[in-house]
């Protein structure tokens, strides 16, 4: 069996409009110890077919087809396949730098790390348009910063001896936020290379309606998930200042913009707030506040005062 260094896990499903470019990249890697793991998650379009042209023309990619399982299950199934010292994940719809697992490897090898982490690019969907995600790149190596920073898996590649016993969960919004908490949490040292190396496509997505806006209470079973594991003794500000920036801020701004239907809008962010207010009672006393951005400090103080519809207006007048 051949070991690899890098072992890179790709779920495909319906992207067969994207999957191309992401492949480019991934055989375009100046690091050539590299394994590439394409798993089809039940894709009905030609994604395919184009994998299979890859896979006949590269050695190192290995090319699987499972059942419709979610992006979750396929990322858990190619990780049962993986040879590698260390995994790294890439969405299909997504392209990285070609030395992004290179400088990754080198940084974890170097440091004798358990997970490195990089910054990213956002990408139009027309590729036209490419911008530094700065918010996300951490200058101290620190797990305080990681645990802070974006709860993304493609940024990242991690040592596979501390995946063991860890998984994600299937067909969910949230699949990567707590097996990143998780990982985290059990690294011992974690390093970043800060530079952007994973180039983000921000694809239109379309409307929220009445069913998507209830799939924002899913939040509430990885925090339950989180809530019952050991790592909340040991970070409970932390744990409370993700519930304010994932369930109070960003789910609720979520629904606040959707076209759902106005009860159901209102009854799952009073589910949300109830959550928050059970859990957290204390949460508007966290210290973690002061890591919030300008802009969603302002988007944090008008949810206090359930000014859902000048958060709405504001957002609109972005878009536009």
């Amino acid at each position: 069996m051949i070991k690899y260094s890098v072992s890179v896990i790709v779920p495909v499903y319906g992207v067969e409009k994207y999957i191309d470019k992401c492949l480019k990249s991934l055989v375009s890697q100046t690091l050539k110890d590299i394994e590439i793991i394409v798993v089809n998650d039940g894709s009905k379009d030609n994604s395919q077919k184009i994998i299979d042209d890859y896979a006949k023309k590269y050695k190192n990619i290995k090319s699987y087809i499972t059942e419709n399982g979610g992006q979750g299950s396929a990322r858990n199934y190619g990780l049962s396949k993986a040879n590698g010292k260390y995994i790294g994940y890439v969405d299909s719809d997504d392209f990285v730098e070609p030395q992004m697992f290179e400088k990754l490897y080198k940084k974890a090898v170097d440091d004798d790390l358990d997970i490195v982490i990089c910054g990213n690019y956002n990408v139009s969907e027309d590729y036209k348009n490419k911008k530094i995600d700065l918010e996300h790149i951490n200058y101290e190596d620190n797990k305080i910063n990681a645990l802070l920073g974006k709860k993304a898996v493609w940024n990242k590649i991690y040592k596979k001896s501390i995946l063991d016993d860890l998984s994600f969960r299937s067909k969910v919004w949230y699949e990567d936020f707590d097996f990143s908490i998780n990982v985290i949490c059990k690294a011992n040292r974690i390093g970043y290379v800060n530079e952007p190396l994973y180039d983000y496509l921000i694809r239109e997505g379309s409307t929220m309606n009445n069913s998507n806006v209830l799939r924002n209470l899913e939040i509430l079973e990885a925090f339950d998930s989180i809530l019952k594991s050991s790592m909340y003794d040991d970070n409970k500000e932390i744990i409370e200042f993700l519930a304010i920036d994932h369930i109070y801020i960003s789910a609720i701004v979520r629904i606040i913009r959707s076209e759902a239907d106005k009860n159901i809008k209102l009854e799952t962010i009073d589910k949300l707030l109830c959550y928050m207010n059970d859990n957290f009672p204390n949460f508007k006393s966290n210290s973690y506040l002061s890591q919030l951005d300008k802009n969603r400090k302002i988007i944090y103080k008008l949810l206090l005062k359930k000014q859902y519809g000048i958060i709405n207006f504001i957002f609109k007048i972005k878009k536009n």
